[in-house]
C-alpha cells in the first residue's frame, strides 16, 4: 500500500516520540526555562530534493503536548502548502548558553568561516531561533570585503520571508544590548526512501550528520553515491557541470580541464568498486570530450592539453591528469583504447622537463613559450605519478628512467617538505619497480611530519586521506620486503590512528540529506562532497579527492580492519 504524505509524517512522529521518551529516561535531554516555565524546545525540519526545508519550532511543558502540537502544525503545512515530505528531522535542544549579543558577535568574528557549530535564539521566548544548519544553509554568517565574519541581515531576512516566521525585519542593532542564547541539539533523521531512523552527531565539529554503526560498510556507500553524483554531472557532450555554491544553488561559472581529467580518474576508481556501466559510459564521454576539445599535437608524437578556459595555458598537471584518467580507464576496462594519445601526452611532459630534471609548470598556447616556471607543487607529483601509471600499462623503460632522474632531483631538493599527496602516490608507485631505501624514506618523510597536523585538523581537507593511505601502503610494502629499519621514518601507530580518524571525520564533508535539505536546491548537491570553509562549495575536484581517498581506504585499510576486528571509531 502506497504511503501518503500524512501517513509518513504520523508514522515518523510516532517514532520520534518514542526516541524522545528514551532520551528523557537516559537524561540526554532536559527542559529549559521559557516564559517562566520549564519547557522542551524542538525543531522539526521537513523537506525533499526540490525545496529548502521548512522548519517548525515548538515549545511545550510536556512531551504529549509537544508532539500533538507538532502533528497539528505539520498537517496544516502539508495540506496548505502541498509539501511532499521525503526527509524529516527532529532537533531537541539539549544545551543552552546565555550570553550578551556583543559576545556572540565577537565569537562569530573569530570563528573559521562556516565553523560556527551552534544554533542561535535571539530572544528568551525563542520566537526567533535558528538551527546551526539553517544558519549555514542560508549563509546567515558572512564576510564582506575580507572584513570579520558577522551576521548578515539580508540573508536572514530573505530566509525569514521564505519561512513566514516574521513580519518584522531582522536588524542586528535591535539586539545590540540584549541577551541571546547559543544552543546545541540531539537530532534524529528519517529518509522516506530508507525507512529507518538515524541518530545524528551533536559534537562540536561533527554536529548534524548521522552516526553510522560501521564505517567499513559506510565507505562503500559513500563511494557509490559520490561516483554516481559525478556521473550525473557529465553532460551528453562529455563536459561536466563544474560545481555549485550550495546555499543558493548557484552554478560555478568557471571551468578547468585539469580538474575535468582528475575527476574522470576518480570515477574510474569508483567504477572499479561499483561496477556500474553508467559510470564507464560517463567516463568515456568525458575522455572523448577531453581529446576532442583540449588535446593538441606539437608534432606527431608530442601532445598537450590546452586549458582554453584559462588563457589557453598548457599546464604540466593537465597533461598528467589526462594520462591518469586514460590509463586508469584502460586498466579497469582491460582495453588499450587511449594508449597512443596517453604516450603522446607523456612525451609532452618530458618536453616540459628542465636540464636539472625539474619541470616547467606552464606554457602558453599556441606559442609553446614558457609562461610560469613554477606555479603549484602539485603539478610535479602529478606528472611523475602519471608517467609511472603509463609505465605500468605499456612497460616502456623510457618513462621509468625519466621518473628516476626526476625523483633524484626531488630527493636532493627535499621535496618531501611539501607534504603533497601526489608525491606520496608517486613514491609509493615507484617502489613497486625500484624498491630502494631512498624512495621509501622520501615517501615516509613526506607524510610523517604532517601527521599531527592532519590528526587535529578541523577542516575535512580530503587530500589528507590520500596522503596517509599512500604512506600506509608503503609501510606494508616495507614489511613485506623485510626493511623494517625504514619504519624509523614514520610513527606507524599514529599513522593508523590518523587514517581511521580522517576516514570517519571526512564524512562531515558529505552532503547527507540531513545536511543538504537546508540548501536552496538539495537535489543538486545531495550525495556529493563539499568544502565547508569555501561556502559549502561542491566542485567536481572536491568530490574527486574525497572519492579517491575513500577508494584507497576501501582497498587497503578496510581489509586490515576487518581482519583485526577493529572497533568502530566514533567522533
Amino acid at each position: 500500500m502506497k504511503q501518503t504524505p500524512l501517513s509518513f509524517i504520523n508514522k515518523t512522529l510516532e517514532e520520534f516520540e518514542i526516541s524522545f521518551s528514551k532520551m528523557l529516561q537516559e537524561k540526554e535531554i532536559q527542559p529549559f526555562l521559557v516564559n517562566g516555565k520549564d519547557a522542551y524546545i524542538v525543531f522539526l525540519s521537513i523537506g525533499n530534493e526540490q525545496i529548502r526545508a521548512k522548519v517548525i519550532k515548538e515549545i511545550a511543558i510536556n512531551p504529549t503536548k509537544l508532539f500533538n502540537a507538532l502533528r497539528q502544525k505539520v498537517t496544516n503545512l502539508v495540506r496548505k502548502g502541498y509539501l511532499h515530505p521525503q526527509w524529516i528531522k527532529l532537533d531537541i535542544v539539549n544545551e543552552v548558553t546565555e550570553l550578551p549579543f556583543r559576545e556572540l558577535e565577537q565569537e562569530i568574528a573569530k570563528t573559521r568561516r562556516n565553523y560556527f557549530r551552534y544554533g542561535i535564539s535571539f530572544d528568551p521566548e525563542w520566537k526567533l531561533a535558528f538551527l546551526e544548519q539553517e544558519i549555514h544553509g542560508n549563509a546567515m554568517i558572512r564576510t564582506i570585503n575580507e572584513q570579520p565574519l558577522k551576521l548578515n541581515e539580508k540573508n536572514i531576512n530573505h530566509y525569514l520571508n521564505y519561512q513566514h516566521q516574521s513580519r518584522f525585519p531582522f536588524m542586528t542593532e535591535h539586539y545590540r544590548n540584549k541577551t541571546v542564547y547559543r544552543f546545541k541539539t540531539n537530532s534524529i533523521f528519517i529518509d522516506k526512501n530508507e525507512g529507518i531512523s538515524h541518530t545524528l552527531y551533536s559534537g562540536e565539529l561533527t554536529n548534524g550528520i548521522r552516526i553510522v554503526p560501521d564505517i567499513l560498510t559506510e565507505t562503500e556507500n559513500l563511494i557509490s553515491k559520490a561516483t554516481n553524483f559525478l556521473v550525473d554531472q557529465v553532460k551528453n557532450n562529455g563536459e561536466f557541470v563544474y560545481g555549485y555554491f550550495s546555499a543558493f544553488g548557484k552554478k560555478i561559472g568557471t571551468y578547468n580541464i585539469l580538474r575535468h581529467s582528475s575527476s574522470l580518474y576518480s570515477m574510474c576508481e569508483g567504477y572499479e568498486i561499483v561496477q556500474d556501466d553508467r559510470i564507464r559510459e560517463a567516463v568515456e564521454r568525458g575522455i572523448d570530450y577531453l581529446i576532442r576539445e583540449a588535446v593538441v599535437y606539437k608534432d606527431e608524437h608530442t601532445a598537450f592539453v590546452v586549458d582554453y578556459a584559462n588563457n589557453s595555458e598548457i599546464k604540466l598537471g593537465s597533461n598528467a591528469t589526462a594520462i591518469l584518467a586514460m590509463t586508469k580507464y584502460m586498466e579497469v576496462t582491460k582495453t588499450d583504447t587511449y594508449k597512443e594519445v596517453a604516450q603522446a601526452l607523456a612525451n609532452g611532459i618530458i618536453h616540459m622537463k628542465l636540464p636539472n630534471e625539474g619541470f616547467i609548470h606552464v606554457l602558453s598556447y599556441p606559442s609553446y613559450s614558457i609562461k610560469d616556471l613554477n606555479r603549484i607543487i602539485y603539478y610535479e607529483g602529478e606528472a611523475i605519478f602519471a608517467l609511472l601509471r603509463l609505465y605500468a600499462f605499456d612497460k616502456k623503460e623510457y618513462w621509468l628512467d625519466e621518473v628516476k632522474k626526476t625523483f633524484d632531483y626531488f630527493i636532493a631538493n627535499d621535496y618531501w617538505k611539501h607534504h603533497d599527496h601526489w608525491l606520496s602516490y608517486a613514491a609509493n608507485e615507484l617502489t613497486i619497480y625500484a624498491p630502494e631505501d631512498k624512495y621509501f624514506t622520501f615517501g615516509l618523510k613526506n607524510c610523517n611530519q604532517r601527521l599531527n597536523f592532519i590528526y587535529h585538523r578541523e577542516t575535512t581537507y580530503p587530500t589528507f586521506l590520500e596522503l596517509t593511505m599512500a604512506a600506509y601502503k608503503m609501510v606494508g610494502k616495507i614489511k613485506e620486503l623485510g626493511k623494517e629499519e625504514l619504519l624509523a621514518y614514520i610513527d606507524e601507530a599514529f599513522l593508523i590512528q590518523t587514517i581511521d580518524r580522517r576516514a570517519e571525520y571526512q564524512r562531515v564533508g558529505f552532503f547527507y540529506p540531513e545536511l543538504a535539505m537546508y540548501q536552496k536546491n538539495p537535489g543538486l548537491i545531495v550525495n556529493s562532497f563539499f568544502i565547508r570553509h569555501h561556502s559549502f562549495r561542491v566542485r567536481i575536484d572536491d568530490v574527486e579527492h574525497y572519492l579517491s581517498g575513500y577508494c584507497q581506504y576501501y582497498h587497503h585499510r578496510i581489509p586490515d580492519r576487518e581482519q583485526l576486528a577493529d572497533p568502530i571509531l566514533n567522533m
